[in-house]
């Protein structure tokens, strides 16, 4: 349980980076919760490889539905262990996978002051059609957070999935870059300035559900409930806290078990 605090602090530490700060070692491994999980090596369609872990839940209690966690702009997927526990719990199988140049995927030239790569969409892509081949589940979805909401939404212009949840959703990346030059006078590099969200949002047919921060002056409760709006199977949730806070203010003392009691309903609708 030390693991799970350790873990969940270093995350709350980087929830505000709004830049690229991506950690090729990682803070724990699966064994450190006692989590059953498999390790796999995915190839993207233009040949890089990426390191993944594919968490297993108890037998007895499998939802037989996957979750693809993509996570934001710094760590790995080591600082998401805290929510492949609980949602391996839950009985759901987790696929956590590292984007090039993060952790133990392949090397990939990163400037840190850019805020993506639209690469990390390609990565995206693969893991969506490696997970669908590799896991005989009934229903897949991705589990998205900040800057992987932008991956979230570029990928499904090429993959499908059966839903989506998202915290922290980026809805103009262009705006959270003057935004962070208002505030800090720091510079952020976007790979392009093509990143259309109605224009994404269009393609996906998909249920979607959408957690907010009240506090969250970057992805705004504005952002996500002009998001939410843009088609009629889409919900949204709000929570008292900032940017990626959801998971712990709407699970307070009970180990995120209130956090997925939500998701657990959103899916079995």
């Amino acid at each position: 349980m030390a693991k799970y605090f350790i873990s969940f602090l270093i995350l709350l530490s980087f929830t505000n980076s709004w830049a690229l700060k991506p950690d090729k070692n990682y803070i724990a491994k699966p064994e450190d919760l006692s989590l059953r999980y498999t390790t796999s090596t995915i190839t993207t369609s233009d040949g890089y490889a990426l390191h993944s872990w594919t968490i297993q839940p108890d037998p007895a209690n499998d939802k037989r539905t996957t979750l693809i966690l993509a996570y934001g702009d710094s760590g790995n997927m080591s600082y998401w262990l805290n929510q492949a526990w609980v949602a391996s719990n839950n009985g759901y199988t987790v696929v956590l996978f590292d984007y090039r140049g993060f952790g133990q995927s392949q090397d990939f030239t990163i400037n840190n002051d850019y805020l993506y790569y639209n690469e990390f969409a390609t990565d995206l892509e693969a893991v969506i059609q490696w997970t669908k081949t590799k896991n005989k589940n009934n229903k897949t979805g991705i589990w998205a957070f900040s800057m992987g909401t932008i991956m979230t939404n570029m990928a499904l212009q090429k993959q499908s999935v059966d839903f989506v949840i998202a915290e922290g959703l980026v809805f103009d990346p262009a705006a959270i870059a003057a935004k962070i030059k208002q505030a800090k006078d720091k510079t952020i590099l976007l790979p392009d300035t093509n990143f259309n969200i109605q224009k994404l949002s269009s393609t996906i047919r998909c249920p979607y559900l959408l957690f907010a921060g009240k506090q969250d002056k970057m992805t705004t409760v504005v952002d996500s409930t002009l998001f939410s709006e843009m088609a009629t199977n889409r919900e949204l949730i709000l929570f008292d806290g900032n940017h990626l806070e959801g998971f712990a203010k709407l699970s307070q003392g009970d180990f995120g078990t209130t956090y997925m009691q939500k998701i657990n309903s959103f899916i079995q609708r």
